[in-house]
C-alpha cells in the first residue's frame, strides 16, 4: 500500500504519521482511506481527517464497513472506525506529530493534559487513552514506532493506571455513551404513533424495546410467527429458509409474550403497511426486494434516535443513511441494553429476563444492565425502607 494518501494538488501533503494512521484504518475497515479536507468543517476540530472510501471511490456508508469486534483485533464497524479516526487524529494534530518514530512520553503526557483541560470525565479520558494504546501497539508491531527503551504503548498504559478507572465505572460510561433514557424511547414511540403509525420502523423499535431481543432474532421473524390469539411471537432458527441464524442457533428458539397494544401495532403493520416483497418471502420486516438485512435495520434505528441537529460535511441535515454520524444515535444492541435496564427498573426478575432475551443472568448483570445511580437507588428503595 502506498505511503502517500490520495490528495488534491491544493491540499497539504500527507505526512508519515498520517499515512500510518490511514494504513491502520484501511487494514481494519477493509476500505481505502486517505486524508481529505471536508467540504464543511463547522463541527470539526481539525480541517483534515482520514476519509474511508469504497473501491468505486464513494464515501463509505455504514453498510460498507465489515462487522466485527470493536476491540482493535477485528474488523471495524463504522462507529468503531470513527472512534479510532477521531481519537488518533486528535493526538497527531494537537501534538503536531509528523512521524511516529519521533514520539516520546512527553507527547503522551501533553495530550493527556489536553484531554483534562477539555473537562473530559476520567472514564472518557481512559477510553481515549485505551484507543490510542491500541493504535500504538499496532504501530510498534509494524515497526513504525520506537522499539528501543520504553514503548509508547507502555507509557499510555501507565497513564491509564494513574486514572484508576474501575470496571464498574467503565461499564457505566460505555452505557451512558451509547444509550437513550426510557423517557427518550417513549418519546420516539409517541412520535411514531402520531406520524408514522404501524410503519416498519415503528415495529422494529417497539419489538426491540419491548422484547429486548437481538437483531438476529428480530430479523428472523416471519408473519406466521406472530400469534395474536396467543399473545406471543415465536422466535425460530431457520437459517436455510430465512438466511438469518439466531445467536445461539436452536438454543435461541423461544416464544415471547407480547402486550396486546404492541401486538395490535404489529398486526396493523402486517395488514396495512408491510411491503409485499418481490421474492414472496413471509418475512415480517421487508423491503420490495425481500427480507431486510442487518444494515437496513441498523440505519432504521439510528435514524429514529439521531438528535436532528447534526449536519454532514456539506452542511445538510443528517438523513437515515448517515444517521450513525450523530453521536446521539444508537444501534440495535444499544436499544436492547436499554430494554433490559427498563425491565429491571419495572421489577422483572433476572430469571424471567434471562429467558426472554436469551442470555444468562451472569451475562446480563455484567454487560447489559447498567442503571444510573438514581435508577439503582430506586430499585433498592422499597426493600431497604421495609427492612430498616
Amino acid at each position: 500500500m502506498s505511503k502517500t494518501a490520495d490528495t488534491s494538488t491544493d491540499e497539504p501533503q500527507t505526512n508519515q504519521a498520517e499515512s500510518d494512521l490511514c494504513d491502520f484504518l484501511s487494514e481494519r475497515s477493509e476500505l481505502r482511506v486517505s486524508f481529505e479536507q471536508p467540504d464543511d468543517y463547522r463541527n470539526r476540530r481539525y480541517d483534515r481527517l482520514p476519509v474511508a472510501r469504497t473501491a468505486a471511490g464513494l464515501r463509505a456508508d455504514v453498510s460498507d464497513f465489515p462487522s466485527g469486534k470493536s476491540d482493535g483485533r477485528g474488523s471495524f464497524s463504522k462507529k468503531t472506525y470513527v472512534r479510532y479516526r477521531d481519537t488518533v487524529n486528535d493526538f497527531l494534530q494537537s501534538q503536531d506529530v509528523s512521524d511516529l518514530e519521533n514520539i516520546t512520553p512527553r507527547e503522551i503526557s501533553k495530550w493527556n493534559q489536553l484531554l483534562h483541560s477539555r473537562d473530559y470525565a476520567r472514564t472518557t479520558r481512559d477510553g481515549k487513552l485505551e484507543t490510542l494504546g491500541v493504535f500504538f501497539k499496532w504501530a510498534e508491531a509494524e515497526w513504525r514506532a520506537p522499539q528501543e527503551g520504553r514503548k509508547i504503548s507502555e507509557t499510555i498504559a501507565r497513564k491509564r493506571d494513574d486514572l484508576d478507572v474501575s470496571a464498574d465505572e467503565k461499564s457505566r460510561s460505555g452505557d451512558d455513551e451509547h444509550r437513550i433514557s426510557t423517557e427518550q424511547a417513549e418519546e420516539v414511540i409517541e412520535h411514531l404513533a402520531k406520524h408514522d403509525y404501524a410503519s416498519r420502523q415503528m415495529v422494529e423499535f417497539l419489538l426491540i424495546y419491548h422484547i429486548g431481543c437481538r437483531k438476529s432474532a428480530l430479523l428472523s421473524i416471519d408473519c406466521s410467527d406472530v400469534k395474536p390469539r396467543d399473545g406471543i411471537i415465536q422466535l425460530r432458527n431457520r437459517p436455510e429458509e430465512s438466511g438469518v441464524r439466531l445467536k445461539k442457533g436452536n438454543k435461541g428458539e423461544r416464544d415471547v409474550n407480547i402486550k396486546p397494544e404492541i401486538m395490535g401495532v404489529v398486526t396493523d403493520y402486517i395488514n396495512e403497511h408491510r411491503t409485499v416483497p418481490q421474492d414472496g418471502t413471509d418475512a415480517l420486516l421487508t423491503s420490495w426486494a425481500g427480507r431486510i438485512d442487518d444494515s437496513t435495520l441498523y440505519r432504521d434505528i439510528a435514524g429514529l434516535t439521531k438528535c436532528g441537529e447534526c449536519i454532514d460535511d456539506s452542511g445538510d441535515a443528517l438523513t437515515k443513511q448517515n444517521a450513525s454520524d450523530c453521536p446521539e444515535s444508537i444501534g440495535c444492541h444499544d436499544l436492547r441494553r436499554v430494554a433490559i435496564t427498563r425491565m429491571r427498573d419495572n421489577g422483572v426478575s433476572w430469571d424471567v429476563i434471562s429467558g426472554r432475551v436469551n442470555a444468562t443472568v451472569q451475562m446480563l448483570k455484567q454487560h447489559y444492565d447498567s442503571p444510573t445511580f438514581e435508577q439503582a437507588a430506586e430499585r433498592r428503595k422499597e426493600e431497604v425502607l421495609n427492612a430498616l
